[in-house]
Formats: structure tokens, C-alpha cells, sequence
């Protein structure tokens, strides 16, 4: 019975996250399909949109909590405000915790992957369908009765996806006191867990994904039609009217907006905000040079987590590419071998961080003679742990790349070379960028797996992360925001380096 209480606040969680997400990840969808095929200048405001969605995909949960928290959490700039202060119904902080915050920052998070996942989706209904359903709909009821539907199994993975998301991620729910199953288990059952919890906590969220994956290979003939077609129905398109540009334009914007420049925004203005109380009244004022100040001293007062997140992270995306890399390419010419690995890796995703540092540490407690040693003086235990997402990052992209690989070279290179010899001798060259862009995508997985880090982390050792993990408890201030935003900025670049690997990668599927 001690299960009911969080897993009917978990519920009430993916609910939200995904009723949120649904709607604003629809429409966004909707908007950046519809510019991309209005003409260049439209299509500009769709691939910023687009590229926006990719980094918030790419931010981690906790420099995203960060970023709403300097937004609108307890001590927040919206919140630590003259008029703020003293609004009637804001007392005990405001508005902004329980499951209006963890619901909002997990249905953002998943609006920006539904986003993706529905233009990627409706771009790839075949040029014949779509001229078939305009001759006796408009473009707006041939989209929503027709390209939407036939994207339906991508919007359901996004979907299911955030509902993933919102059960096994504890970071943001343990920050608002919101005990959900994945909370309970990292606060009561993570040191002895029992057999009913991790049933609940993993069983759970597997059986669902194993379903839907199992759902849409079946689909998969009657779902999916090439990248070349899909690009013939984008050029074929018939001109859509200025008036619908301006309203996907709009909505593109505001959404985007609403969920990248309105946080960031806050995290900024954070840094600079200070509050001070006169004659019982908060008063808060900002200041660009006492911005500025603080963003120069953030790296000096924060450098060993700034170190120790780069070492962690490089090392992590090095092994994780060389885990990743074999996998990806036997998978490339067998096909129920992909897909045995498809499902293998979104299994280890599923694993929730401290469940996963809790088999780590039970591992290195084996009586095994270096073990202790390596466990208490070495990375290699947290390494270990953050390969769980890590190597499932690593592999989805080179998948991806090795899609893109014609069959007749693969199958001409097996005649002169061995396996291993073809993949370092032709693979190698073709596979050189997607190779760095998996490598990049480990590494920002692994810098912001703070669930997975918290147990196994050795003493001493302190990453941006956790360090935000720590901080944010007490609520976000400057200094929280400041070593926030420096971790944002190399996140924005390399994610941004990402969107644009990402919207330029033609996958042929066949």
C-alpha cells in the first residue's frame, strides 16, 4: 500500500506532461511543417524553430529545471519582485511547485520532441497521398485528417517517450518535493531496494516501450517511405497562402519562445537580480555590469566542477562511441539484429539513474581484488553508470549515419575485407562526422545524468550537475545561475552544432 500514494502522483505527472506536450508539440509540428514548404524566408523561422526544439531535447532535465527555477521558482526573478512579492495568492513561494512545476518544465521538455517527432513525421507522407487528399480538402484538413494520422506512430513515441521521462526521472520531481515512484525509490529504496519497486519503477515503463516499439515494427511497411519521397512531396507541395504563413509563423515563435527564450531568458536575468526588503517590502532591481561580473567570476569560483564535468564527459562519449560503433554496424546489414539492439538500448535508457548507480556499487562490492580500490579512487564506477544513456545516444546516431550508406558499397567492401577491416578501412572514412557528432551527443548525456552520478560519484569529485542539484534545494540565486548559464552556453554550441547534423541528415529507410 505504500505504492499507491506515488504511483497515483506519477500518474497524475505523465498526464500533465503529456496533455502539455500534445498540445503544444502538435502545433508546433503543424507550424514548422507548414513553413517549411512556404518558400525560403519561411522556411528560414522553421529550421530556427526546429534547431530550438533540438536544444532543448539536448539540455539536460537539471540545467533545465535551473533555467525555470530562476524563472519562476521560489526565490525566481518573477517571484522576488515588488509586485510579486505581494500578490495575494503567492505566498509560501508562488504558484510555480508540485506538479504544476515538475508538469510544466517534463511537458515543455516533451513539447520540443513532439515537435520534431510531427514534422519529421507529416514531411514523410508520399507526394501521391497528399495530392489525392487535396483535391477534395483544404491544406490545414489534409493535414490534421491525413499527414497527421500517417505521422501518428513518431507523435506516439514522443508521447510515450516524455511519459518515460516523467516516470524514471527524479531530479526535477526530488526539487519540488513531488513523490513520485522514481523519488521514492532514489529517497527510501535505492540503499535496500525491494523486489515490488523495482518491478514498478522498471517492469513498468518496459513493458509499455517493448509494446509500442513491437506496434510499430508491424506498421513499419505501411508507415514508413523514403527520405527521396518525402522530399518530392516537400518540392511538389502546393503554395500555401500568406495568411496561414503568418499565423504558423506566429505560432512558431511563441511556442519557441515559450519554451527556450522565456527560461533562458529568466536564467539571465537571474544572475543579475537582487532583492532587498524595505520597510517590510521586497524590492527587486537588476544590473547589466553586476550581470556581467558575475558571469566573468563563475568560472574561477566553479572550476573544479567545470573540470570535473569535462573529464567525466569525454571519457564517458570516448567509451561510449567504442561500445556504440560495432553495435551500429552489425545491426546495419541484419536486420532483426537492429532491431533486437534498438529495443536493447531504449531498455537501458529506460533504467532510472539510481536504480543503475545501485547495481554499480553492488557490483564493485563484489570481493574481487581492485574493485574497492577502483571504486573509491578512480571514475571508472561513474563512467560505468553514465554509459547507460550515454552508449544509447552514441548508437541512434550512428544508426542513423549507417542508414545513410549505400547497400551496394557495404556488400562489394565484404568481398576484399573482413568485417572488422571494413569497418576501420571504408566505414571509418564515410562515418568521420557522424562518428564526432556521436561522440558530442554521449558527452552532453553524460555531463547531465545527475540520477545516474549522485551514488556513485567518488569523494571529491563534483560535477556542474550535481553541484546544480545541491544548490537548486535551497533555490536558485545568482551564483546557481551563473554556473547554470556558462554549462548552458557550451550545451547551446554543441546542440546547435547537433541541429544542424540533424536537419541536414537524409536517412534512407527502406
Amino acid at each position: 500500500m505504500a505504492w499507491i500514494q506515488p504511483l497515483f502522483l506519477t500518474l497524475q505527472l505523465v498526464m500533465f506532461a503529456v496533455i502539455l506536450s500534445a498540445t503544444l508539440g502538435i502545433a508546433g509540428g503543424w507550424a514548422a511543417s507548414h513553413l517549411q514548404a512556404a518558400g525560403r524566408f519561411w522556411g528560414w523561422i522553421a529550421s530556427v524553430f526546429l534547431a530550438a526544439m533540438v536544444v532543448v531535447v539536448a539540455m539536460p532535465m537539471i540545467l533545465q529545471a535551473a533555467a525555470w527555477e530562476a524563472t519562476a521558482g521560489k526565490f525566481g526573478w518573477m517571484i522576488m519582485t515588488q509586485t510579486g512579492a505581494r500578490a495575494e495568492g503567492l505566498s509560501d513561494y508562488g504558484f510555480f511547485r508540485g506538479l504544476i512545476a515538475c508538469g510544466w518544465i517534463h511537458g515543455l521538455a516533451g513539447a520540443a520532441l513532439v515537435a520534431l517527432a510531427t514534422c519529421y513525421g507529416v514531411n514523410r507522407v508520399p507526394i501521391d497521398v497528399l495530392q489525392k487528399a487535396r483535391m477534395d480538402l483544404s491544406p490545414f484538413q489534409a493535414w490534421w485528417r491525413v499527414q497527421l494520422p500517417l505521422a501518428f506512430p513518431w507523435v506516439l513515441s514522443s508521447l510515450v517517450a516524455t511519459a518515460v521521462l516523467a516516470t524514471t526521472e527524479m531530479t526535477v520531481v526530488d526539487l519540488y518535493g513531488f513523490r513520485t515512484v522514481a523519488d521514492e525509490f532514489y529517497l527510501f529504496y535505492a540503499v535496500d531496494p525491494s523486489p515490488l519497486s523495482i518491478f514498478i519503477l522498471c517492469v513498468m515503463p518496459l513493458l509499455l516501450v517493448a509494446s509500442l516499439m513491437t506496434w510499430l515494427l508491424v506498421q513499419r511497411r505501411k508507415l514508413i517511405v523514403t527520405a527521396g519521397e518525402a522530399e518530392g512531396a516537400r518540392s511538389d507541395d502546393q503554395e500555401v497562402a500568406k495568411g496561414v504563413c503568418w499565423i504558423a509563423a506566429a505560432l512558431a515563435i511563441l511556442i519557441g519562445s515559450l519554451i527556450v527564450l522565456v527560461p533562458l531568458g529568466g536564467l539571465l536575468v537571474k544572475i543579475g537580480h537582487d532583492v532587498e526588503v524595505i520597510q517590510g517590502i521586497l524590492v527587486g532591481t537588476w544590473s547589466f555590469s553586476r550581470t556581467v561580473e558575475r558571469l566573468w567570476e563563475a568560472p574561477a569560483i566553479f572550476a573544479a566542477e567545470y573540470r570535473w564535468t569535462g573529464i567525466i564527459a569525454v571519457s564517458v562519449a570516448f567509451v561510449a562511441v567504442l561500445l556504440a560503433w560495432p553495435l551500429a554496424a552489425a545491426g546495419r546489414q541484419r536486420r532483426r539484429l537492429e532491431a533486437g539492439l534498438d529495443l536493447f538500448t531504449i531498455g537501458l535508457v529506460l533504467v532510472p539513474g539510481p536504480l543503475v548507480g545501485l547495481m554499480v556499487v553492488r557490483f564493485f562490492q563484489i570481493p574481487v581484488p581492485g574493485f574497492s580500490t577502483l571504486y573509491q579512487q578512480t571514475l571508472v564506477p561513474t563512467v560505468i553508470a553514465l554509459l547507460f544513456r550515454a552508449v544509447p545516444a552514441a548508437y541512434w546516431v550512428l544508426r542513423a549515419a549507417y542508414r545513410g550508406l549505400d547497400d551496394r558499397l557495404l556488400d562489394s567492401a565484404q568481398f576484399d575485407y573482413s568485417w572488422i577491416k571494413r569497418v576501420w578501412a571504408i566505414d571509418r572514412p564515410l562515418l568521420k562526422g557522424s562518428l564526432c557528432v556521436a561522440g558530442v551527443a554521449a558527452a552532453v548525456v553524460a555531463s547531465g545524468d545527475v540520477p545516474a552520478t549522485l551514488p556513485i560519484v567518488p569523494p571529491g569529485v563534483t560535477t556542474v550537475g550535481t553541484r546544480l542539484f545541491g544548490l537548486l534545494h535551497s533555490g536558485a540565486r545568482y551564483q546557481e545561475a551563473a554556473l547554470a548559464m556558462w554549462y548552458l552556453a557550451v550545451v547551446l554550441v554543441i546542440s546547435l552544432f547537433l541541429a544542424r547534423r540533424v536537419l541536414t541528415l537524409h536517412v534512407k529507410v527502406k
